[in-house]
């Protein structure tokens, strides 16, 4: 029986003892009676369609079912003493059936873009090894936002084969009623990109569930935010959710300035984690398309994040332009461009001059023109690899690059105009020695980068285990901590 039925149960028998502790005046006793006896119907109706049939419960409630029946043919005579015998036996059932009926967990969850389905996907994992749940994933739609244009897009059909995905209009939230349910974006009609639909807004997921958990889709940043919140603690959806996974003892300090209550905050880790270190576990796999142009050579991989062409964006041209002529400067060298999965309609959006460059650029002249023959573009929807063939991660502060400092890889660090003197990462979160920067007044990039190329990693020891430092959980373990220890907070409550 499902947690969420097994305490209606339980709720509707501590109902029944009430009423019946005012039986003696009310008028109406043998009205009283005629609803116990339907509601110990229908607990008996529910216990006999359990896979295990809970026979002693069943026997009990029978029983009670015989005195109530008794108590109703006493034509309106109160009889304390065989009332209290009946509430008696209802404390005694309603324990009896809490042991007899195996707690079993109904959990949802639901993804919308398939390239952050890492995100829940070990949680998924350990909710499948866990003989008493039975968990769904609901890949759940929503719409591109462009100018004053919604398109409706949905990535069901995107999602691993080893999936069994169900549709979404064929799942009715109202009559699951899910025990869980799991969701990495909160960000209803706020997000400016992208939305989900309103069915699927936090408030209305509320309505049928007493668990709903938010894992975010990203990796909470290492730097410090100062007084600036962060985006998902200052938007009203955060009421709605009951307990939000962190990466970080950072970023619960940072919750709780922001007024998030601490006993929704549970810090276990990021399960972006668990898929980066379980597939650092088992090898990087290079597509076949890609071997050739990739193997025996150094290899860079540019990161670019939704907004990296909303500000100042002839600036990114021209800045794109020089990376992306790096393999031309390093010699035996290719670059792999990342660019995030939400760039086109972010370019739609807030620099729609910019389209018709991005497109000839990505369609036309990367991999094909002269130029840029040793730049290879990657639109893949798992990030991993890319970030396991690397030698060096070029990146802006990120989701990207947060996973990529379990590898204990080479960053060159990327953040618009921004020095390595003047960078915020002063804060001690991190030290500012682990990476190398783009804009340096004291190294030229171009020159850092011919070095990193030859081996020469001064870095190497200062790096060692950064992750580790900001980020808990970093064992491939993470969801199924998340898992157990949501599971553990539903059961107590029952």
């Amino acid at each position: 029986m499902f947690l969420k039925q097994k305490r209606r149960i339980l709720s509707l028998i501590q109902r029944l003892i009430n009423i019946l502790s005012i039986y003696a005046k009310s008028k109406d006793n043998k009205e009283i009676i005629i609803d116990c006896l339907d509601a110990v119907d229908a607990i008996l109706n529910q216990l006999y369609e359990e896979e295990n049939t809970p026979q002693i419960s069943i026997k009990k409630l029978n029983d009670i079912r015989i005195d109530l029946n008794t108590l109703l043919n006493n034509h309106g005579q109160v009889n304390e003493e065989a009332i209290e015998n009946v509430k008696r036996k209802l404390i005694n059932v309603s324990e009896i059936l809490n042991e007899e009926i195996k707690n079993k967990l109904n959990v949802l969850f639901l993804p919308y873009k398939v390239s952050m389905w890492d995100s829940l996907e070990s949680v998924y994992k350990a909710a499948l090894n866990d003989k008493d749940c039975v968990a769904k994933v609901v890949p759940i739609p929503y719409y591109e936002l462009s100018g004053d244009k919604k398109i409706p897009k949905y990535e069901g059909n995107m999602f691993p084969k080893d999936i069994p995905i169900i549709y979404y209009k064929d799942y009715d939230l109202a009559a699951e009623e899910p025990d869980i349910i799991y969701v990495h974006n909160i960000y209803d009609q706020y997000n400016k990109i992208t939305q989900v639909y309103e069915e699927y807004f936090t408030g209305n997921l509320k309505k049928y569930t007493d668990m709903l958990v938010y894992v975010p889709y990203h990796i909470s940043s290492f730097i410090d935010t100062g007084s600036t919140k962060y985006l998902a603690y200052n938007i009203p959806s955060i009421k709605n959710v009951d307990k939000v996974i962190l990466a970080g003892e950072h970023v619960k300090a940072a919750a709780i300035r922001d007024g998030i209550p601490e006993d929704k905050l549970l810090v276990l880790g990021s399960p972006k984690f668990d898929h980066i270190i379980n597939s650092m576990k088992k090898g990087v796999k290079i597509p076949d398309n890609w071997r050739e142009r990739i193997e025996g050579k150094f290899v860079f991989v540019l990161n670019t994040g939704c907004l990296f062409f909303a500000n100042d964006p002839y600036y990114k041209v021209g800045l794109l332009s020089c990376i992306l002529n790096i393999p031309n400067i390093v010699e035996n060298s290719v670059l792999i461009w990342r660019p995030h999965p939400l760039t086109k309609i972010s370019i739609m959006r807030f620099t729609p001059g910019l389209m018709e460059y991005y497109n000839t650029l990505t369609t036309k002249y990367i991999g094909d023109d002269y130029i840029y023959k040793n730049v290879i573009l990657d639109e893949t929807e798992d990030y991993v690899p890319v970030l396991l063939m690397a030698d060096v991660l070029i990146s802006s502060d990120g989701s990207l690059l947060r996973s990529y400092l379990v590898t204990g890889k080479k960053v060159l660090y990327l953040h618009d105009n921004v020095a390595k003197d003047s960078m915020f990462l002063h804060k001690n979160i991190i030290p500012s020695e682990a990476f190398y920067y783009f804009y340096d007044k004291e190294n030229n990039w171009a020159e850092v980068i011919k070095r990193l190329a030859k081996g020469d990693d001064y870095l190497a020891q200062k790096r060692k285990k950064i992750a580790e430092e900001i980020y808990v959980n970093l064992d491939g373990t993470c969801g199924e901590k998340v898992y157990n220890t949501i599971k553990e907070h539903v059961i107590k409550n029952i």
